[in-house]
């Protein structure tokens, strides 16, 4: 098994077409994009998705992929004024989950933070998540509390 980490773009009508495919797949179980995105409706919609956050064009999205195969996404939105990082939509399909590559992606994602020169790399995680929750604490996130949302954040310094 082949597993690469690639940069794609929601932008790129080529990317589109092929993360609308997988994200609609992925969430046809509203728990796992309650998980994902809270504040995401359900049913799962693309459009919405990508109107919703993807806009920036300071967040940059890859895909894990196993032989070719999307299994994995995550993000990173670069705050620069504040010297910050925020990984989101940290995601691995159901059949490739308990392989490392949730870690996997964060140590690539948090790779990218330091080469940005950020000082710290945060996240927000639903408190019912417990595997990513031990996961990020193991990747020596910090818990800082509730958010607005419900979620919590969590933070890592990078220096």
């Amino acid at each position: 098994m082949s597993i690469t980490i690639e940069k794609v773009s929601y932008d790129r009508p080529k990317d589109a077409r092929i993360l609308e495919v997988v994200l609609t797949e992925w969430f046809k179980d509203p728990k796992d994009l309650n998980l994902t995105s809270p504040n995401m409706p359900y049913p799962f919609s693309f459009k919405k998705w990508v109107s919703m956050t993807y806009a920036n064009q300071e967040i940059e999205s890859f895909v894990i992929k196993s032989d070719d195969w999307i299994v994995g996404l995550g993000n990173l939105m670069f705050l620069t004024d504040s010297k910050r990082a925020h990984a989101f939509h940290i995601f691995v399909d159901k059949s490739y989950r308990r392989q490392g590559l949730a870690k996997k992606m964060m140590h690539y994602l948090e790779t990218l933070a330091k080469e940005e020169n950020m000082e710290t790399m945060s996240l927000r995680v639903m408190p019912k998540n417990k595997p990513a929750i031990i996961l990020y604490e193991k990747l020596g996130f910090k818990m800082l509390g509730p958010s607005k949302w419900g979620d919590m954040m969590m933070v890592k310094k990078l220096v």
